[in-house]
């Protein structure tokens, strides 16, 4: 066989196909790679679509479980087809010069396809997917109505109908901005229960509760509601007239007061600080900075009394506690007002924020006229904590968690237990418009009860916080005034569930 020596035009034609070669096999296997791995901008939640911003994977690597319940999961090159749900515990990804493996990129297994929330360009995903169970129900997997986003800024109840005093809203109050609503938290994509819904009773610990919202990291937030079934399906305990006010063995009192001495502003605090010279009862005592005012050293009373409520009710047994998050903070927004209301001081004001100075705190700003001292007709409540370190109350053994971005999360682990109360703004974003009456929404029970969101405080030193007031409206009061006490907990994402959620069938968690 005879051996010819190529001659340079030959030379640059091979190479010439080599390339084209190359390009054709890497079109090939770009189309089929996009063919196999579906990634949206939005992925379709029933009647609305939550929306993610669109970036480039460098690499999305599949797992597939071998079997129900199995530990061994086997690589796949293509989306399988069946019952499948992600395994949010397993999966995770990692942004350019980040290592670090983010658990909580928003990732979905729905019509044979995996959807992911992208945030950066570059982001590598590695997807395990487990088989899904009949009975491994959560309300992650349930198919909500969602009527679209929740508007940063918002100036419209929750109901059309606020005219009725008896108590019972009526009228066409069930026909209007009623549902589920996307909206963003410190940890993602939250989706709150807003309006005349009737679709988010739990019972729960021998205990009914309503669900606010669904955490952007998948836990369940609810408020306690009572202990016995309302007769109208909509109230818990309305004709007891304590709102469905916790009852212990500890106080004869069902309203409690937020805190029992009130003439500095360090009393807007779930915890608060006092000077060292100074005892925590000493109404005489006065802070002289901010930061001694709202340090996480005393007890406010309503936490005080909810620690103990959680102690020591027996329908919190063991098993229920176990299926509690502790992780997931409460927010007691102590951040000032970022200008001045009125005659209260702001961020920038020398004084602001201890001992009797009069100061606005942020919450306030969120629902007053920019630098006045009404409520405005627009509100911007907000779901993230400015102060996380400080101000997100979370469980004495939270380990902490990222966002998106790769932000640590981790809270002040100044809770006894992991209970707290709901916010203002989760309120507002609720129906309950501040300063305006609403009969209407699914949070009005006809009864007084505390938030524990700060508001301001007087120049003698009357430390106000916002409550829920009984016609359903938005509105402050001095903390050492007694009102009723709904605490709030989370329930762990990954717990199951049957029923639909109406008080008939409410859902019960297995």
């Amino acid at each position: 066989m005879r051996i010819e020596k190529l001659s340079k035009g030959n030379k640059r034609k091979i190479a010439i196909a080599i390339t084209i070669l190359v390009l054709a096999i890497g079109i090939i296997y770009i189309t089929n790679s996009k063919a196999k791995y579906q990634i949206t901008k939005s992925v379709q939640i029933v009647n609305g679509n939550v929306n993610y911003s669109l970036a480039d994977l460098n690499v999305l690597a599949l797992s597939v479980q071998q079997s129900r319940g199995s530990n061994t999961y086997n690589p796949t090159d293509t989306v399988p087809t069946g019952e499948y749900k992600v395994n949010t515990t397993k999966s995770y990804c990692t942004i350019p010069g980040n290592n670090a493996q983010l658990k909580n990129i928003p990732m979905e297994y729905k019509d044979n396809k995996v959807y992911i929330g992208i945030t950066k360009k570059g982001t590598k995903c590695y997807v395990f997917l487990d088989i899904f169970s009949p009975a491994d129900k959560t309300l992650a997997n349930l198919k909500l109505s969602k009527k679209g986003d929740l508007p940063s800024a918002i100036n419209t109840y929750a109901c059309d109908n606020n005219t009725n005093n008896s108590g019972h809203s009526s009228g066409n109050c069930t026909s209007q901005d009623k549902g589920v609503y996307e909206t963003v938290d410190d940890y993602g994509k939250s989706y709150v229960f807003r309006g005349t819904v009737d679709n988010n009773w739990v019972h729960f610990a021998d205990m009914y509760w309503r669900i606010i919202r669904i955490n952007g990291n998948g836990t369940i937030r609810m408020i306690y509601s009572g202990t016995s079934k309302p007769s109208d399906g909509r109230w818990a305990n309305q004709n007891s007239g304590n709102g469905a006010a916790i009852t212990t063995t500890y106080s004869t009192n069902t309203y409690q007061q937020f805190n029992d001495f009130y003439n500095d502003n360090k009393y807007v605090g779930y915890m608060f600080g006092t000077p060292e010279s100074g005892s925590v009862s000493s109404e005489g005592t006065s802070t002289k900075s901010y930061d001694e005012a709202h340090q996480n050293n005393y007890d406010s009373t309503i936490k005080d009394e909810i620690d103990k409520w959680y102690a020591g009710n027996s329908g919190i047994k063991s098993q229920y506690r176990d299926k509690i998050d502790v992780e997931t903070g409460f927010c007691n927004d102590r951040q000032l007002s970022p200008e001045k209301h009125g005659d209260y001081l702001g961020a920038f004001d020398s004084g602001a924020g201890y001992g009797k100075t009069q100061t606005a705190y942020a919450p306030v700003h969120r629902a007053w006229k920019s630098g006045g001292a009404d409520y405005d007709s627009t509100q911007e409540p907000t779901l993230k904590c400015g102060n996380k370190t400080r101000d997100l109350f979370t469980g004495p053994n939270a380990q902490g968690t990222t966002d998106s971005e790769g932000n640590e999360i981790s809270g002040n682990n100044k809770l006894e237990t992991p209970v707290g109360l709901i916010t203002m703004d989760e309120v507002i974003m609720a129906g309950g418009l501040a300063g305006q009456n609403n009969y209407g929404y699914w949070l009005y029970t006809g009864a007084n009860y505390w938030t524990m969101s700060p508001y301001y405080t007087y120049s003698s030193g009357n430390a106000q916080v916002f409550r829920v007031y009984s016609s359903g409206l938005l509105v402050n009061d001095g903390v050492s005034y007694a009102y009723g006490v709904r605490p709030v907990i989370n329930l762990k994402a990954d717990v199951t569930i049957t029923g639909s959620g109406t008080i008939q069938t409410p859902y019960e968690v297995s």
